[in-house]
């Protein structure tokens, strides 16, 4: 599902360059779960956004969904995305003037192909399995941060997606919402099939990956 080899940022900062990464090499096979985890400041969230074709790196290279992303302009890195690969965010990341349906509904109108009222139904669908149905013609700033995130997860999760990327999917929840938005990522991952690259500090998060790594110095490591 993704594969970098060789990879590295560099950005310059006040004193001169600074090494964000340094020549990482991951693979993440179909299906499955892989935590990276690391202190802040590490560089895991920008690994996620190269992988994820978000960003681009100053060397190496990512195959995403099995095509490179280096040939690819901003446009085309979106069109690879469109359907086949899903997002959730620390902050949600939810657009303030859409309801919650009609930010799950984003993602299928812009790559699906299905009609109108298919869409509408499998956004309807996705927001029930995160049982949401009776809020979707709510706005963001009326959902709480645990119903936010879950609009996030049917978002990610509607166009039935071949990757997912998580970055501090609970970072801005309470303890024990962020333990029922783990059980639901993770039961809605395995009925997916979708492989799921994610970035977290919770540890009891990181258990449920079938691999954890360590970003240390820019760098991956394999961790217990």
């Amino acid at each position: 599902m993704c594969r970098a080899r060789g990879l590295a940022k560099q950005v310059i900062g006040p004193t001169g360059p600074l090494d964000i990464l340094n020549a990482v090499d991951l693979d993440v096979a179909p299906g499955e779960a892989v935590a990276i985890i690391g202190a802040s400041g590490s560089g895991k969230s920008t690994l996620l956004g190269l992988l994820a074709g978000l960003d681009r790196a100053s060397s190496g290279s990512v195959a995403l969904c099995g095509s490179a992303l280096e040939p690819l302009d901003e446009d085309a890195r979106a069109a690879l995305r469109a359907g086949r690969v899903g997002f959730v965010f620390q902050s949600f990341q939810l657009i303030p003037t859409l309801t919650a349906l009609e930010n799950v509904l984003l993602p299928l109108e812009l790559a699906s192909g299905l009609n109108a009222g298919s869409a509408k139904r499998t956004a309807e669908a996705a927001l029930e399995r995160v049982g949401l149905s009776e809020r979707r013609g709510h706005y963001p700033r009326q959902l709480s941060g645990g119903e936010q995130q879950r609009v996030a997860i049917a978002r990610a999760f509607a166009p039935g997606p071949e990757v997912l990327f998580a970055d501090e999917p609970t970072g801005n929840l309470d303890e024990a919402t962020g333990a029922r938005i783990i059980d639901l990522l993770f039961g809605l991952r395995e009925d997916a099939g979708a492989a799921l690259v994610l970035v977290t500090h919770d540890p009891a998060l990181a258990r449920r990956c079938d691999r954890r790594l360590s970003m240390s110095g820019g760098r991956l490591e394999v961790t217990a």
